[in-house]
């Protein structure tokens, strides 16, 4: 199961399966400093927000994101040939989600790969915005997510 994990861990992040745990160190240090940079500029990215920021205040380029349920929304057109269902499904998505810069919903993404299903796919689109990877919001009620 820890191999099982590392190997989930090295995908979500878009990483080789054989860096050194020097490597791992240095990717980790510099992942750091970006997240850092982008606290600095107002992206804030909670992991527990009920805890974190029960206040529920908003740094402005978070409200700049809230600010598009006011406008029109450009979601993914659907895919013209979906593929199976990977094994590695976590890479795939956040590569399906990266290659545009539309926003994607769980639906859309389940077009995408055969034999996907909803709870799979939002639970890993749901953990791909927790490790920063994309970004999800809500607009007119519809969840959805895009590249940071």
């Amino acid at each position: 199961m820890h191999d099982d994990l590392d190997a989930a861990v090295f995908d979500a992040y878009g990483w080789p399966h054989d860096l050194s745990d020097e490597q791992i160190l240095e990717r980790l240090v510099a992942l750091n400093a970006e997240r850092a940079a982008e606290e600095k500029r107002g992206l804030i990215r909670w992991l527990r927000p009920d805890f974190q920021n029960p206040s529920g205040a908003r740094a402005a380029i978070q409200r700049e994101l809230a600010a598009t349920d006011e406008r029109e929304e450009a979601v993914a057109p659907l895919p013209a040939v979906a593929t199976a269902w990977p094994r590695k499904q976590i890479a795939a998505i956040r590569d399906l989600v990266a290659r545009t810069h539309e926003a994607w919903t769980i639906e859309k993404v389940c077009t995408a790969f055969k034999g996907a299903k909803k709870t799979d796919v939002e639970e890993v689109l749901e953990s791909l915005e927790a490790l920063g990877l994309l970004t999800g919001y809500t607009h007119k009620s519809t969840r959805l997510w895009k590249s940071s």
